[in-house]
């Protein structure tokens, strides 16, 4: 049996609280218990202890058991090992005949000074009537690109198509985009661009998300252009002197461009293909 002020080895050191003092224990020595063993004996082991706040603890280092290596972050200086990869912008299109062309280009004359600087004309190089946009294409795919048109166009044959009239996109009191309007075999048109897109999109390029509408661009409205300025626009267009509307436009071929963006005489186009009609 043991004095109330002296503690039993086997007692556990947690069975008094802070806030319910040992029955007739002295006030002042209530102070942190040491909890190291008297000479000769050993600490009882305990599977789990909770925590308690009077039981001096030693500080320990935490040592992981596989150690982890820091990796640092990648410098802004270090070059990225990504190969680049070489691209042409490429297109497919219809070329049109150089007269008709240059009355389409002559159509702007006939706009008011001011209302003539409200619009970006389209050069004569520029216009074709595209069947099909590519954008940027690396250029080993150039020849399986040009194996697919040779398909497309040996079940195609030879037809023509008549010169409409004018119109805008995508109204005359909003225009943005000034075109020409084709008319005649439309539906043979149609099922040679539906070869076309047919073809390319199973080489794996994006499919057209809009319906096919022939046209010829010739001027697109220059940014920030709106209200009644946009809307004289579309209003010299609507009665632009298009005389040419009814002229036959024979097609026999397409044609793979490459169009060079940048450059300071603006851009720039090169046929890389010209595949005749089946």
């Amino acid at each position: 049996m043991t004095n109330s002020n002296e503690r039993d080895p086997e007692e556990d050191p947690t069975r008094h609280s802070a806030k319910e003092p040992a029955p007739g224990a002295d006030p002042a020595e209530q102070q942190t218990p040491d909890p190291s063993p008297a000479p000769g004996q050993k600490r009882k082991y305990v599977p789990f202890e909770p925590f308690n706040p009077y039981i001096r603890r030693t500080e320990a280092t935490f040592v992981p058991h596989e150690p982890k290596i820091y990796v640092p972050p990648q410098s802004d200086d270090e070059e990225d090992d990504l190969i680049p990869v070489d691209t042409w912008r490429l297109f497919v299109a219809i070329e049109l005949p150089r007269t008709l062309k240059r009355e389409f280009i002559d159509l702007a004359r006939s706009f008011r000074p001011r209302e003539h600087e409200r619009v970006r004309w389209i050069g004569q190089e520029a216009m074709h009537l595209t069947l099909k946009f590519l954008g940027d294409t690396p250029t080993d795919r150039v020849p399986d690109v040009i194996t697919s048109l040779e398909r497309a166009v040996s079940s195609t044959g030879k037809f023509s198509i008549k010169v409409g009239r004018t119109g805008c996109f995508p109204s005359f009191r909003d225009p943005r985009i000034c075109w020409v309007g084709l008319s005649g075999e439309l539906r043979r048109l149609e099922q040679l661009q539906g070869r076309v897109e047919g073809g390319l999109v199973a080489l794996g390029f994006e499919p057209e998300d809009r319906k096919f509408k022939p046209h010829v661009t010739v001027g697109r409205t220059r940014p920030g252009i709106r209200g009644r300025f946009a809307e004289d626009i579309g209003v010299s267009w609507r009665h632009a002197p298009l005389h040419s509307t009814g002229t036959t436009i024979p097609i026999s071929a397409i044609a793979l461009y490459r169009s060079y963006l940048g450059e300071d005489d603006g851009a720039r186009y090169e046929q890389l293909a010209n595949l005749e009609l089946g």
